[in-house]
């Protein structure tokens, strides 16, 4: 990002039980969304939204009320990263809490199956 004619790097200072998942040094996603999640953090942050630190502090908040503060599972990891961060944009004034709860029960609920339902014929149970 350049900002008056200059690069301007973040160092994404993550340590202890905010870490970010590495592998050879390198942060792993094991998902598009979840390097898509990083990248818009990361980015709103540089353009000045709110300093790193506010980030990082509804991120241990998140990983600490979880109570899973192991790092191994990326997909974990990023769930943990995204609630925080939706966190501070409802914080901010920036997202709606309510619509955003409701949106969730939505998704959720579009994502379960009903034993019951015709469409549902593949031979497992949930």
């Amino acid at each position: 990002m350049r900002k008056e004619g200059r690069a301007i790097s973040v160092t994404v200072d993550l340590e202890g039980s905010a870490a970010i998942p590495r592998s050879n040094g390198e942060p792993v996603f094991d998902a598009p969304w979840q390097s898509r999640a990083f990248g818009m953090v990361v980015s709103l942050h540089e353009s000045g939204l709110y300093p790193w630190d506010e980030f990082k502090a509804r991120l241990i908040e998140e990983i600490d009320r979880s109570g899973i503060d192991e790092t191994c599972d990326p997909a974990l990891y990023y769930r943990q990263f995204t609630a925080a961060f939706t966190r501070l944009m409802v914080e901010k004034g920036l997202l709606d809490g309510e619509e955003i709860a409701l949106r969730t029960l939505a998704e959720r609920e579009a994502l379960s199956h009903d034993e019951s339902d015709p469409d549902h014929t593949h031979p497992h149970s949930h």
